[in-house]
């Protein structure tokens, strides 16, 4: 393919030289990459050329993926819902005087303790951040995380009958749900 000259080079009164009239362009991209050291695919990309620039510069261009967001923020909210409902209660002085180590909780004040800071809370938080942070970098979560949070849920459903479990199949749901290529 031959290149032609720009009308609005001729308009403007600079000219072509003749010799690069006639080049072809295959006979630019060998001139770009002589003078620059890179290919033509590199210098559109913007990469140096370094392995993983490309995949960097790509990935940084992905677009959110909804899904994943959606059950990060999903996972975060039902974290901190259960963190306010489990908050006040009046064990957090006992709590915080470690007799634990030395001495028997009440059974209430044991219960609510695996229920608010020795629970899953944390966990959840941290696992839905995690996936806001994949969504957003346009990367979806291992289908696994998806399977594994299903389980759970439903194991604990199992166990202690209907409750704010089964607000877990909703980010779980989100992560397994099929997605276009």
């Amino acid at each position: 393919m031959r290149v032609a000259a720009s009308p609005l080079a001729e308009e403007s009164g600079t000219s072509v030289p003749p010799e690069d009239r006639n080049m072809t362009t295959s006979d630019t991209t060998d001139t770009i990459t002589a003078a620059t050291g890179t290919t033509a695919a590199t210098a559109a990309t913007g990469a140096t050329g370094a392995t993983g620039a490309t995949e960097a510069l790509s990935a940084s261009h992905r677009r959110p993926d909804r899904r994943t967001l959606a059950a990060g923020w999903t996972t975060v909210t039902i974290a901190v819902l259960h963190t306010v409902y489990f908050a006040f209660h009046p064990y957090w002085g006992l709590w915080l005087a470690g007799p634990a180590r030395a001495e028997v909780f009440p059974q209430e004040a044991a219960t609510i303790f695996w229920a608010l800071p020795g629970g899953f809370v944390i966990p959840l938080a941290v696992l839905g951040l995690l996936m806001i942070g994949a969504g957003r970098r346009g990367e979806v979560m291992p289908r696994y995380v998806g399977r594994l949070l299903t389980g759970w849920v439903l194991l604990c459903v199992w166990i202690v009958g209907p409750s704010g479990f089964l607000l877990g199949l909703v980010p779980a749901a989100l992560l397994l749900w099929p997605r276009r290529q």
